[in-house]
Order: structure tokens, then C-alpha cells, then sequence
């Protein structure tokens, strides 16, 4: 009689942060572990933020709303926080996490729009997909509030946490037409047991 294999752990970083957190999606702590990861972006700008709410959303389609909500919060007070930090600590901040800063170019690019056209620029560039953190960044050093830094990012974060999440809701074949998060979504299905199917 042949023996059941285990089904094997999902092989990329995000495919286990995603699995770990599929498994944890009926606990009380799930929603601010998942709400980490928006405000981790401001830090640490390579965690997959929008794979795994697209992900998550995919899975437990009943949570998006929830979802959407703790993205965005997770977002905004990233903003905040790094726009407070930035301003207390000055330029110096950004000379010693060097390789987690934005590079000078990329900053000064992102100076010009923000003096010239102030939060709205910071406001439109949040309405991209990926995080906001350089013009955050940019904001902070052009000595805008971080209340007001935190509102724009308020008002436009919505739009694209929104749109991720119905793409994975809505139209999971969409995502599934990427060979990396079509194996990864697997993978995460293939570790649920019988009872969370």
C-alpha cells in the first residue's frame, strides 16, 4: 500500500508568509499580522505587499473588505511614521539605513515633483500599485506635515489596495495567468487541510 505524501511547503518566501497567514485567517491576530506587512514597506521595500493581499484576497474572498481596510491603515501609518522619523531624525536618517534608503537620484526626481506640486504629487503617485515610500521620503525632507503626508496617502491608497484585492476576488484567473503565483496560490491550497477547503 503506497504511503500519503505530504503535500510540501510552498518553496518561495511569500508562498510560506502566504500559506502561514492562510492557516492563521480565523485567528484574532491575523488581521494585524497582515496589516504588518503595508507598514513593513516603508522600511523594508522588497515584501511583497499587493502578491500577498491579491493572494489573500484569492483564498478568503469573504475578507476582502477587511482586508482592503488593514492594507490601507497599515499604509497610511507607515507613512506617518516614516514621515515622523525622517523629520526628527533629519538627512542623517537616511545616510545610516544606506541601503534601504532611496538612491539621490531617485529621491531628487521625486523632490522636484514634490515641490512643485506638494502632497497632491505624493496623493497621485500613491494611486500606483507599489507603495509610496520615496515620495513619503521626499515629502518628509520638504518639511511637509506627517498628518498631512498620512492624509494624501489616505485618499489615494484606496484606489489601487482596491483594485488588487477585486483582482484576486474577481478575477483569480487573471493572477493565475502568472506561472509564479499560479504555483504559489497551488502550493498554499495543496498545505490547506480538508476542513478550511
Amino acid at each position: 500500500m503506497a504511503e500519503a505524501v505530504a503535500p510540501r511547503a510552498p518553496g518561495t518566501r511569500t508562498g510560506r508568509a502566504l500559506s502561514r497567514l492562510d492557516r492563521a485567517a480565523h485567528r484574532r491576530w491575523f488581521l494585524p499580522a497582515v496589516g504588518a506587512f503595508p507598514l513593513g514597506d516603508y522600511v523594508l521595500p522588497f515584501l511583497p505587499g499587493q502578491l500577498l493581499l491579491a493572494g489573500l484576497a484569492a483564498l478568503h474572498p469573504r475578507r476582502r473588505t477587511a482586508l482592503i481596510l488593514t492594507f490601507v491603515a497599515g499604509s497610511v501609518l507607515g507613512a506617518f511614521l516614516t514621515a515622523v522619523a525622517v523629520q526628527s531624525a533629519g538627512p542623517w536618517l537616511l545616510d545610516l539605513v544606506r541601503g534601504l534608503a532611496p538612491e539621490q537620484a531617485e529621491l531628487d526626481r521625486f523632490s522636484d515633483l514634490i515641490t512643485t506640486h506638494g502632497p497632491w504629487a505624493l496623493a497621485a503617485l500613491a494611486l500606483l500599485p507599489w507603495t509610496p515610500r520615496v515620495a513619503v521620503v521626499a515629502c518628509a525632507l520638504a518639511g511637509i506635515d506627517p498628518w498631512t503626508i498620512a492624509l494624501a496617502v489616505l485618499v489615494a491608497r484606496p484606489v489601487p489596495l482596491t483594485l488588487v484585492a477585486l483582482a484576486g476576488t474577481r478575477a483569480p484567473w487573471l493572477l493565475r495567468r502568472s506561472r509564479r503565483i499560479d504555483r504559489m496560490l497551488a502550493e498554499v491550497m495543496a498545505q490547506r487541510r480538508p476542513e478550511d477547503r
